[in-house]
């Protein structure tokens, strides 16, 4: 669904038209539906990683290792970060995510034992701390392979009407009832429990779907039998 056809069965859901339903109140209820359709993709997804298919670039964040620094930024659009790959200059390898309260070391018994094989990395903020710190810069020595925010309509495409949710067709109409539902609650409507039913049904399939998206893996067990003599 084009983002017009959206609107139009919101219109349709509630009824209202959009001098009583407005556009500006029809956006909002549209982006935060679209996160939380974005939420429930992250949490039931398989193998099959869900990004956003408005994007033009890969989820992979690079930058620069410099000599001396330990403390890089992370992007402001990363949702949920999955690998972190650092190369000290003899290759990529995988960095071991840390956290300091867990292992019970201070940060600097941490640096005394990490190396640039294994290296670890800890994350706070919008910050990620790579240890052992670099000692000579590499360029594009940091990578972050990450599950980002997708992207926001805008009052311009919302008023042009022609782009569509980055996600697969069957599950649009997530969007336009879970924009109804706002509409029924803001303007008291009295269909608003039939929209709630219709919207756990559908995300229940969306959890399904995404859940076994990906057909090819199999499960196969085997027996074992273990010879204690």
């Amino acid at each position: 669904m084009t983002l017009e056809q959206i609107t139009n069965r919101i219109t349709f859901y509630t009824s209202l038209g959009d001098d009583v339903y407005q556009s500006g109140d029809r956006l909002v209820a549209i982006n935060n539906a679209y996160d939380k359709l974005h939420s429930i993709i992250l949490d039931s997804q398989d193998e099959w990683d869900f990004d956003d298919s408005n994007n033009i670039e890969l989820p992979i964040a690079t930058t620069d290792l410099l000599a001396d620094t330990g403390l890089y930024s992370i992007p402001e659009t990363l949702y949920r970060l999955n690998k972190v790959e650092v190369n000290y200059g003899s290759g990529f390898v995988k960095a071991l995510p840390l956290d300091l309260n867990e292992n019970f070391l201070s940060e600097d018994e941490v640096l005394e034992r990490a190396n640039v094989s294994t290296p670890h990395y800890r994350i706070f903020g919008q910050t990620i701390q790579l240890y052992p710190t670099p000692t000579a810069e590499v360029s594009g020595g940091i990578k972050l392979y990450y599950d980002r925010a997708i992207t926001h309509f805008t009052s311009d495409e919302y008023t042009a009407g022609t782009v569509k949710p980055g996600l697969d067709q069957l599950w649009h109409d997530y969007i336009a009832i879970q924009s109804s539902i706002d509409g029924a609650i803001k303007f008291n409507l009295n269909n608003l429990n039939s929209l709630e039913l219709k919207l756990q049904d559908m995300e229940q399939r969306i959890r399904k779907y995404y859940g076994k998206k990906t057909t090819d893996r199999k499960t196969k067990l085997t027996n074992f039998i273990e010879d204690y003599e």
